[in-house]
């Protein structure tokens, strides 16, 4: 077989999953070469680090072209909903994150990894595919993605600090927030103007997201070096883990998302939202994005441990909540469609597509899916 070949197949399984596939490789790099790691970690001015912050700009400019009006206008109607999904996002959700921190047979930096996690907005890209790919509002879910990465510049870092206090540790918030207004709404700004008011940047955009979403899987890859470069700094930590701890790790992301979404879908149920809308708030009110917890990460002080064994369980979590959402939205998009055929178009409750049906049409396929499921996220 061809070099040419080769890459011909392989290029679109690296396209649609290049966040999953890069994060799982920053871990094995790190842990098998950390020197490279470590010097790019290193470079430093004035206590910043220059690759970690180019990378968290470059991000969230990525975010801002990417972001459209219109669709944004379209979901606001949908208030109740809306508002709901906020506030499960930045103030009820991030609750659980208290719940490692009582559990002895994790880590101290895994409970303050769990926390910083639990504490963030809403994914950025992914969720509104994985929302589309389950035949729910997308608008909806790009005004909650928007409405909360916003408002949780601000909120973050105070919510964060009071969870903190829960378990005796102390960090200022105000430095934190002067930071996020740098390094995220500042970039997030200039992103959003420039596609509004440079029309090359608009055919620029354009041009990229029809070329496999170039622009997409660029912020991706700047989002997979800051990981890499804080797990490589915490290697020697990272290899000392024992299998209770790892088994852990694992069962408290699974079981945290499973809350999230069962708590997500009851209140959903509970406010009569109409199924699109309810779909939605599931998915959006139950992930929780990666950059901005990387972001964050980069400016915990010391004192809070091997900063790779704090970005190990929001790696993992963020794997989680990707690739159990997209077997979950498979399913949903599967019953909803079928009595939607039977019926003329009509959306029914999730019983009677399991009553009936069998007419309806053939579920998305499942290279459509992982498209969706993971052609944005990441920016998590």
């Amino acid at each position: 077989m061809s070099v040419q070949t080769c890459w011909a197949k392989t290029h679109p399984i690296l396209n649609k999953h290049m966040l999953p596939i890069g994060l799982t490789l920053a871990i094995i790099i790190a842990l098998g070469i950390p020197q490279i790691g470590i010097a790019v970690g290193s470079l430093r001015v004035e206590g910043w680090g220059i690759v970690q912050t180019i990378c968290v700009v470059l991000i969230f400019i990525c975010s801002g072209l990417s972001l459209k009006t219109d669709d944004i206008l379209k979901a606001i109607r949908a208030y109740r909903a809306s508002l709901f999904g906020v506030v499960s996002i930045l103030f009820i959700t991030p609750l659980l994150a208290l719940v490692p921190g009582e559990l002895p047979f994790l880590p101290p930096e895994f409970q303050i990894g769990f926390l910083l996690f639990c504490s963030m907005p809403t994914t950025i890209n992914s969720g509104v595919a994985l929302v589309g790919s389950a035949k729910g509002n997308q608008a909806l879910a790009l005004l909650l993605t928007v409405s909360s990465n916003l408002l949780g510049i601000f909120t973050v870092p105070f919510f964060l600090s009071l969870l903190l206090a829960v378990g005796d540790i102390s960090i200022d918030p105000t430095p934190l927030l002067t930071k996020l207004l740098l390094l995220i709404l500042l970039p997030l700004v200039v992103g959003k103007v420039a596609r509004d008011r440079i029309p090359a940047v608009l055919r620029f955009v354009k041009k990229a997201k029809a070329k496999g979403n170039a622009l997409t899987n660029f912020s991706n890859f700047c989002l997979i070096l800051i990981p890499w470069m804080k797990l490589s700094a915490s290697q020697s930590a990272l290899a000392g883990l024992s299998a209770p701890e790892v088994i852990g790790l694992l069962g408290c992301g699974l079981v945290i998302h499973a809350v999230y979404l069962g708590f997500n879908f009851g209140m959903a149920t509970l406010l009569r939202l109409p199924l699109p809308e309810k779909k939605s708030v599931v998915v959006m009110g139950s992930q929780k994005t990666l950059p901005m917890a990387m972001t964050v990460l980069t400016f915990l002080p010391p004192s809070f441990g091997e900063p790779g064994l704090i970005a190990i369980p929001c790696i993992l979590s963020h794997l989680t909540q990707i690739f159990v959402d997209a077997a979950i939205c498979s399913k949903w998009a599967t019953i909803t469609a079928k009595p939607a055929a039977a019926s003329g178009g009509s959306e029914s409750p999730k019983w009677a597509a399991s009553a009936g049906g069998s007419q309806g049409a053939a579920p998305p396929p499942e290279a459509e899916l992982a498209s969706a499921a993971e052609n944005g996220e990441v920016r998590t």
